[in-house]
Order: structure tokens, then sequence, then C-alpha cells
């Protein structure tokens, strides 16, 4: 075993998700499988101050769409690659005193966390793929957090994320397979 200077490997970066992230489901497995769930996954999060232009990049490395997003070591909101592609920054820019596309931070356009949806860890537990599926198709969501209680205070816990193109890719997977 020999270790190796960081000086001769120069930037690095963490490892891009693959498509296949998951295996394939069928619509009656248990939604559990379609979850990243943070007791086993490290979420990806990104700082709200962050230059939204920087947290795109930040997801196509990842290979990811969304970013929880933090402030002071809490979560505060969600964005997605659609929040920034999307009209959202336009928006910001006519309706602040902001001017420069190169201003715009996380903080303005994800979707702060008092106007998500989320659904409980407790109903993930009973639903199956399908199901989850036909509640976000039903919501119109791309990505829903998914909660549990502390049981130490009376706040929650973000315990998972789903994502609707993830799920459907595992949901696809199958059918090619098959």
């Amino acid at each position: 075993m020999s270790l190796v200077s960081m000086q001769r490997v120069g930037e690095a970066v963490l490892p891009r998700r693959s498509v296949q992230d998951g295996h394939s489901l069928q619509p009656g497995d248990p939604a559990l499988h379609a979850v990243t769930d943070f007791t086993r996954e490290y979420p990806v999060t990104v700082d709200a101050e962050r230059q939204i232009d920087d947290a795109l990049n930040d997801m196509i490395n990842l290979g990811v769409r969304a970013l929880l997003v933090y402030k002071e070591h809490r979560i505060v909101g969600l964005i997605t690659s659609y929040d920034i592609q999307g009209e959202r920054p336009i928006q910001f820019l006519q309706s602040s005193n902001y001017t420069q596309h190169r201003d715009i931070r996380v903080a303005h356009i994800m979707t702060p966390w008092d106007a998500l949806t989320a659904v409980e860890w407790r109903t993930v537990q009973l639903m199956c793929a399908g199901d989850l599926l036909a509640l976000l198709d039903e919501a119109g969501l791309t990505h829903v957090i998914v909660v549990e209680p502390d049981r130490q205070s009376a706040s929650c816990v973000v315990r998972a994320l789903v994502s609707r193109a993830r799920l459907v890719r595992q949901l696809k997977g199958l059918r090619r397979a098959g």
C-alpha cells in the first residue's frame, strides 16, 4: 500500500452517480427502495448564499437534480436544476434591485422550507413504488422531502428525498431488462 501526494493528483471531485442509481423496481415494490435515505447516504446540500451557477455545476458534477439548502446548520429550502435553468432567475431580477445574473444566490430562488411539501416517513414505509410515483404526479412535484418526527425535540428530521426522475428510471429499467 502506498500513499499518493495530492499535489501529484491535482483537483478532486466527488464521484458522479450513474443513471442506474438504485436498482430496477416494479410498481408493487416497497417505496423505500426508491428514496435516498439519509440514514444510509449523505444528503447533497448547498449553502443558501452560494451563487446559482455554482450550485448548478455542483448538481451536474454530483449527478443530482436537487440540493437541500442549508443556512446556519438548518435546512431552509430546496433548489432544483429546473429552478436555476427556468424562469425563477429572470423573475427574481425583474422584481429585485439586482441586475446581474451572477449576483443571484440560491436563497433568492429556492423553494423555502415553509413552502415545501413533504411526506411522512411512516407513510413512505407503507407505500409501494407505483403509489409514490402517482403521488408525485398528482402533486406535480419533481422532488419531495420525507420527514420523520424527532423524538428528542418538537422539530422534524429530514429523513429522505424522493426524485421523480430517479424513480421513473428505476421503474423503466425493469421494462428494458425484461
